[in-house]
């Protein structure tokens, strides 16, 4: 299976945990290598990019490396995880969150991040 660098995601990503609700959003490739010794398990861990592209971590090699989840999540499945992440932020009505594509996706994460939602 290819694998990529960490350094060829699309930025920003969001960062998921299968046992957390909240996401993770960064904006660069410095805030991930900081953060990803506190996330826990690589294993439970998906990293999805601006483009809409979701990978494991595979750190098996010396170095991180991706690989591409399969099967990738579908937009309803990552609108309903940013549903989540805006809830446990505090904000109300998610259930009424929505976005027809991925660069909306972030849009809403990155005003979450902001506390701008």
């Amino acid at each position: 299976m290819p694998t990529l660098s960490l350094a060829s995601l699309q930025w920003p990503i969001a960062v998921k945990h299968l046992q957390q609700e909240e996401l993770v959003y960064l904006t660069e490739l410095a805030e991930l290598t900081e953060q990803l010794p506190m996330l826990g398990s690589l294993d439970e861990l998906t990293i999805i990019d601006s483009q809409g592209y979701s990978y494991q971590i595979d750190n098996a090699a010396a170095a991180w490396q991706l690989h591409l989840s399969t099967p990738q999540p579908s937009m309803e499945q990552l609108i309903e995880w940013v549903r989540l992440h805006a809830s446990q932020a505090g904000h109300c009505c998610t259930s009424k969150l929505a976005a027809n594509d991925i660069q909306q996706l972030f849009a809403i994460l990155e005003f979450i991040e902001d506390g701008e939602l």
